[in-house]
């Protein structure tokens, strides 16, 4: 006799697991793997994927795929890491200074470290950073003042 654990997953089981790793979302892995009417209410369909999450066969399964994804991705970037420093010591050692840069930008890219340094938009209407005020020339009347005082 086979056990609860030990009993394979059904299609749609699996469907979900793949679905749910891929989107994060149990609710969209649910609308993905199983035939869900459109008048099916959001509640429902979020009380279905999490009785199935909770199911420790696909719960098991959707762990070993979240780690084989984790593994890919990880292999990836390696790969690629390693591929763009090979670029790199090459350009050096042949004296292309263009070539090594480009090969820096590709792993600054890489990481995502390319991203713009957010700025904030400065509002008049923000007292805590009110806009500059326009120059209007100096106050004469106390540019004189301090200039015939000879102390």
């Amino acid at each position: 006799m086979i056990g609860m654990a030990d009993k394979p997953l059904t299609p749609k089981q699996e469907a979900f697991a793949l679905a749910y790793v891929e989107t994060g979302n149990a609710a969209e892995a649910y609308r993905r793997a199983y035939d869900v009417k459109a008048q099916t209410t959001h509640g429902t369909i979020y009380a279905a994927a999490s009785k199935l999450l909770a199911d420790n066969r696909i719960y098991t399964r959707v762990k070993d795929l979240q780690k084989q994804a984790a593994e890919l991705t990880l292999y990836t970037v390696k790969a690629a890491f390693d591929e763009y420093e090979a670029a790199r010591q090459m350009a050096l050692q042949v004296g292309n200074p263009s070539a090594a840069v480009s090969a820096v930008s590709g792993k600054v890219k890489l990481f995502g470290l390319e991203q713009p340094a957010k700025t904030k938009t400065l509002h008049g209407n923000d007292p805590d950073n009110p806009l500059p005020q326009p120059f209007t020339g100096f106050d004469v009347t106390m540019a004189r003042a301090d200039q015939s005082d000879p102390n």
